[in-house]
């Protein structure tokens, strides 16, 4: 980071110019062989450009460093939360190819419901902050655990896909429409708790139904988890016959 932080302040025109001003001086006072007067001007305006331009920099170094250093990990999150937004475009364009509308929508309501559970702290400020936040970190929770079995389902699709046989193809599939299943229970059971939480305007049962609301999340984050795993046996499975079979032939 400090690097980063020298190398933007260097390229700074206050720094940069005097610099190339003074280093051009010295230059010409070797590369034209300038005696007298005019070597003397040469070396005075080589001291003061070289001089200047290491002043400005320890000034913005020492006085701006911290909010250089602000603004570099400012855009660095601003980067990344970019690259994230990307990587999910491209991932619910990838759920077109199933034909299934279910995972689309579900991917569409799970990126509308985080935005809005982020938001909670806003729109319930007299709400216990530090149970609101808890909600918030499992509804991210649960959208990572959704993401990642909307992905399963895209693979066990393509696993059944690839298969020959509609013997061979039916657990498959069985095992996907469960786990598609799973996930449209989880976005509407992440509506529902938002639906509830913006619901609550007393603080005094506040805190009792939003631990219970926490309790229902962690639930559902269980269970999601439990079903995943059951898939991920069943495509370890599959992987393993292919082979077997691959190996026959």
């Amino acid at each position: 980071m400090t690097k980063r932080v020298m190398g933007d302040i260097f390229s700074s025109p206050l720094v940069l110019m005097p610099f190339m001003v003074g280093s051009m001086a010295f230059a010409s006072l070797f590369a034209l062989g300038l005696k007298g007067s005019m070597a003397v001007s040469a070396v005075v305006i080589g001291l003061v450009g070289t001089l200047a331009s290491a002043g400005t920099f320890l000034t913005k170094f020492i006085l701006g460093r911290d909010d250089r250093i602000r603004k570099l990990v400012e855009a660095s999150r601003s980067k990344a939360k970019r690259d994230k937004r990307k990587a999910l475009d491209h991932f619910h364009h990838r759920l077109t190819v199933d034909g299934d509308e279910r995972t689309e929508t579900s991917m569409q309501d799970l990126r509308s419901l985080r935005q809005a559970f982020r938001q909670l702290d806003k729109i319930a400020p007299d709400l216990n902050q530090m149970m609101v936040e808890d909600i918030q970190q499992r509804s991210d929770e649960l959208f990572q655990q959704c993401v990642s079995s909307l992905e399963k389902t895209l693979q066990l699709w393509k696993t059944a896909d690839s298969l020959a046989s509609e013997t061979a193809r039916k657990p498959i599939l069985d095992q996907r429409e469960k786990l598609v299943g799973e996930v449209v229970q989880t976005v509407e059971h992440m509506s529902r708790t938002l639906a509830s939480v913006q619901g609550i305007t007393s603080r005094s049962d506040g805190d009792a139904r939003l631990q219970r609301l926490r309790g229902e999340l962690d639930q559902s984050l269980e269970v999601a988890k439990k079903v995943e795993q059951r898939v991920d046996s069943l495509l370890t499975g599959a992987r393993v016959q292919n082979s077997q079979q691959i190996n026959k032939t």
